[in-house]
């Protein structure tokens, strides 16, 4: 028996013997190391040769790549979420036919549209290394498709037809999302990740929050506003051109000052040049089970968002003009204290505790909400419908709020308090947001390893885009048929599987091991590897 002082990697390939080892070391198992010795004068490595994290330690972040990378990740958030408070006014003032069904198509669109190209952007990036070209690409699909959504004036026909292709093609932009978060994992090292991807995630976060304040800054020019030829200036259009410059801006500074840097990976360069480096396969219910967390917070947030003007004008009897502006405000006091609480993730301490707690925590705010907002017998009702125009059949919600007349479940349905939905909209959501959103992007990141991941960051980006497709869908259509308990109850339910799952798979929600314990079989690309 040889007494070998040195680390030794022993790589053992299922069903096969491997040949021309480093050390022409060959064995079918474990077991055949210890009956055979390297017949070699070679140079045993020392456990230098396999500190992989010190160098990837050793390596620096750029910085202004990755605050790039995060506003454009912002700039996504936005163009998702601006129309939601205003998408409803719009449509039915330009086409009396659209009905709030319709709705939820023309907002799954986006959504079917990011789903689409998540992982086609993914797969370009992961094939060419370059994060600049797929995001450049997006950014001007984005730009051409709030041009469309601001020209729907000029259309004297099918005009919700076009609403719905404009939001596909900006969806289809936006699926360059996958791609940023790629390069905030790459390209930031390990001390920085956590900063790097909370900062990402926040950015596109943040901007779903800030997407209806700005709408709201907008809503005194009114429906009217003013024209310029043909081409219309309102509440609805002027921030849809706003969004077209900025995402034209974004495109030159991409190809100004960024650089293609990713500091925090193992590239194929890299290990090829030591035999010795082998790179784990990451745990695939680790990663399905953030996916899942992921999905369902878009799931939560983009039913929020898209019912909240249908909602309030039933429920409160808000005019379109009051949705807009009180759910702006709304959504603007809830950006304040998520921007408080995200700075607080990336910059202090508590950023760096246990990431399966913050996001439990997050999903215990998510549901107190929906807990509050559920129609209990002891809340004030029935719901008031909208009185029709003099000498009309018509209700029009820009002169009153209400339910419609096909709302029969008004008739029964109770009023949660104003002070109580606004108080739990803002406080928990505020909360909530960060708190689920900032870890699971990072905790994905790091079950994943420091590997490219394009492809699987798209897998991420597409999951998150199925479920903005699939929840206003059928928020909206429930909601018009039987009132918004079950749209509420629905996302209760997700958010209790959420927090099962943390807790059933607590153990394996951890981050990848890059080097291996001693004697411990680990899986690679290439079949089994163990460190001795």
């Amino acid at each position: 028996m040889i007494s070998i002082s040195a680390f030794i990697r022993v790589t053992h390939v299922e069903g096969m013997t491997v040949k021309n080892l480093p050390l022409e070391l060959r064995a079918d198992s474990l077991y055949d190391v210890q009956k055979k010795a390297p017949e070699t004068d070679e140079k045993i490595p020392t456990e230098k040769t396999f500190d992989m994290e010190k160098e990837l330690e050793s390596r620096k972040s750029p910085w202004l790549s990755l605050w790039l990378s995060n506003f454009i990740q912002f700039l996504c958030g936005i163009q998702f979420s601006i129309y939601f408070t205003s998408m409803w006014p719009y449509l039915s003032g330009l086409d009396e036919s659209a009905t709030l069904d319709f709705l939820g198509w023309v907002v799954a669109a986006y959504s079917v549209g990011q789903t689409i190209s998540s992982p086609i952007l993914g797969w370009w990036n992961q094939k060419t290394l370059s994060t600049k070209h797929p995001t450049a690409f997006g950014l001007l699909a984005s730009a051409a498709g709030n041009l469309l959504y601001a020209l729907l004036p000029s259309f004297h026909s099918h005009i919700r037809y076009v609403m719905i292709g404009a939001r596909f093609v900006t969806g289809f932009g936006s699926g360059n999302l996958g791609v940023l978060r790629a390069y905030c994992s790459t390209a930031s090292t390990a001390a920085d990740r956590n900063k790097a991807i909370s900062m990402g995630i926040a950015g596109f976060v943040l901007g779903l929050s800030v997407g209806p304040a700005i709408q709201s800054v907008f809503a005194p020019i009114g429906k009217d506003g003013f024209h310029a030829g043909p081409v219309v200036f309102n509440m609805y259009t002027i921030p849809a051109y706003l969004m077209v410059l900025i995402s034209l801006l974004a495109i030159v500074l991409l190809y100004i000052v960024f650089e293609e840097n990713y500091a925090g990976i193992l590239s194929k360069e890299d290990r090829s040049t030591d035999p010795y480096r082998v790179l784990p396969k990451f745990d695939p219910i680790a990663a399905g089970i953030c996916i899942y967390l992921w999905f369902m917070q878009n799931s939560v947030s983009t039913n929020i968002e898209v019912m909240a003007s249908p909602l309030t004008i039933a429920m409160y009897s808000w005019t379109d003009s009051q949705a807009v502006l009180y759910n702006g405000i709304i959504q603007s006091v809830t950006c304040l204290i998520s921007v408080f609480i995200y700075w607080v993730l990336g910059y202090t301490r508590i950023g760096n505790f246990d990431k399966r707690k913050l996001i439990f925590f997050g999903l215990v705010m998510f549901s107190i909400y929906h807990i509050v907002n559920m129609p209990y017998p002891f809340y004030s009702g029935p719901l008031d419908y909208i009185p029709y125009n003099e000498n009309s059949t018509i209700q029009d919600t820009s002169k009153n709020g209400g339910c419609y007349a096909r709302y029969t479940w008004c008739s029964y349905y109770v009023r949660v308090p104003m002070w109580l939905y606004i108080l739990s909209a803002t406080v928990c959501f505020g909360i909530a947001f960060p708190f689920v959103a900032t870890p699971t992007g990072t905790l994905y990141s790091e079950v994943l390893g420091p590997r490219n991941q394009g492809m699987m960051q798209g897998l991420f980006a597409f999951f998150g885009s199925v479920s903005r497709c699939i929840s206003p869908l059928l928020s909206t259509i429930i909601f018009e048929k039987s009132g918004y308990l079950w749209p509420t109850s629905g996302q209760l339910a997700l958010l209790l599987i959420g927090m099962f799952l943390i807790t059933f798979f607590r153990r394996r929600l951890t981050a990848l091991e890059i080097v291996p314990r001693l004697g411990v079989a680990t899986r690679y690309k290439k079949g089994t590897f163990y460190r001795l």
